[in-house]
């Protein structure tokens, strides 16, 4: 049972590490601030923004939960169960960040998510 709810907490994290540091770097720097080399000036908003921090923070969860689920599930198992967030990422990227998401996209995601039903039952 505590694997399934590492399970969840891990690929919720992931997901929403994602989704945040997606959200954040819109809000830190544009493509032409790359262009005048004011890596310090978007390395320092960075480390500002609460998006970005937030982002961070999660993905240290989730490498922190990925190795406690490593610890008594095999590696085969726990990768593709974590695919998961795929489906949460675009779910996410579409409604929370108003992303348009194709049915070619759509599609992906079901492709990935029977992928993950089948690699959990054998």
């Amino acid at each position: 049972m505590i694997g399934w709810i590492l399970l969840a907490v891990m690929t919720i994290s992931d997901a929403s590490s994602d989704v945040l540091l997606s959200h954040g770097t819109k809000q830190v720097a544009q493509a032409s601030d790359l262009r005048r080399w004011d890596i310090l000036g978007i390395v320092a908003r960075a480390f500002q923004n609460v998006n970005l921090v937030g982002a961070a923070i999660l993905a240290a969860i989730h490498f922190g939960v990925f190795v406690a689920l490593l610890s008594f599930w095999d590696l085969s198992l726990v990768v593709p169960m974590g695919a998961l967030d795929y489906a949460l990422v675009t779910i996410a990227a579409r409604y929370l960040l108003g992303e348009e998401v194709g049915p070619m996209r759509w599609a992906g995601v079901g492709l990935i998510v029977t992928g993950v039903v089948i690699t959990s039952v054998t």
